[in-house]
């Protein structure tokens, strides 16, 4: 790979504007400085090839071309809600957002951290549609919320829940490094919270929705339980868009098999990103 080039060195220029202060901005700087002296940035692959919450010596307000952030020290919120990172996944589900139908347009944010979705939801919605955000991590969650409530966005509303096959209580292991590697699976040796566990077809039901056109489910390998529990409104959806993660291959996943047989064409857009979109009758 070639040394970090211009167009890599304007990059970071770019994100280093984001800080809305100046202790905002010489944080930011103060990142990828302290990346450059450790090895960890010294071609373009590398700027968003990882991420280093020990770098991250302080919050960061931050506004970007996504919304306004409130990124904590000491975590890789900035690095999530930066728009270079899962570019291609965030110019799909805005694209999808752009086609849905005025004033009726139902988006679902399933996983949704910190709200970099919900954000460009509610902001790409505005009074033409609603967003649902659900984020079953309390200190996620609490951040969730004051982002929506820092972007003055009365068209989304968060729910501290998970989301699954069926409504229930569950366990929700914890990652100390990742803020969006939280997992209901099984991790050995990590902490465990409870946390509630609503089956969406239920959810919405008691919420008065009867179709989604837009979600985007990031749950770290749930995925297809949280489709069984949607089944029916995806169903009842004629133009729903669904983007979700999927690491096992599309001929044996059963999130990509449930997808299908429901209807949906499924397209893999990158890495383990794929969208699948409501085929036409």
């Amino acid at each position: 790979m070639r040394p970090l080039s211009s167009e890599g060195i304007h990059r970071v220029i770019e994100t280093v504007h984001w800080g809305e202060r100046p202790s905002d901005k010489i944080r930011i700087a103060s990142y990828y400085g302290m990346r450059v002296a450790s090895g960890l940035l010294r071609r373009d692959h590398d700027i968003l090839a990882g991420m280093y919450p020990k770098y991250w010596i302080g919050d960061v307000r931050a506004s970007t071309p996504l919304g306004k952030f409130l990124c904590r020290a000491r975590t890789i919120d900035f690095d999530i809600v930066n728009p270079n990172y899962e570019a291609i996944e965030v110019e799909a589900f805005r694209d999808r957002l752009l086609r849905t139908r005025p004033q009726d347009t139902v988006c679902l944010d399933v996983g949704a951290q910190i709200g970099k979705f919900s954000v460009l939801a509610g902001h790409t919605l505005r009074r033409s549609g609603h967003v649902f955000a659900f984020e079953p991590e309390p200190s996620n969650f609490a951040a969730l919320q004051h982002n929506l409530e820092l972007n003055g966005l009365r068209n989304v509303q968060a729910f501290n829940i998970a989301c699954g096959a069926v409504d229930g209580e569950g366990t929700l292991n914890l990652s100390t490094t990742n803020i969006g590697a939280h997992t209901m699976r099984n991790v050995e040796g990590a902490e465990r919270i409870a946390v509630q566990i609503r089956a969406l077809d239920r959810f919405l039901g008691e919420h008065g929705v009867d179709h989604v056109d837009v979600a985007k489910l990031d749950v770290e390998y749930m995925e297809a339980d949280v489709l069984r529990g949607a089944r029916g409104i995806l169903e009842a959806s004629p133009r729903a868009s669904v983007l979700f993660e999927e690491t096992r291959p599309p001929g044996t996943a059963d999130s990509v098999r449930l997808l299908r047989g429901l209807g949906y064409g499924v397209t893999h857009l990158a890495g383990n990103i794929y969208v699948a979109d409501r085929l036409s009758e």
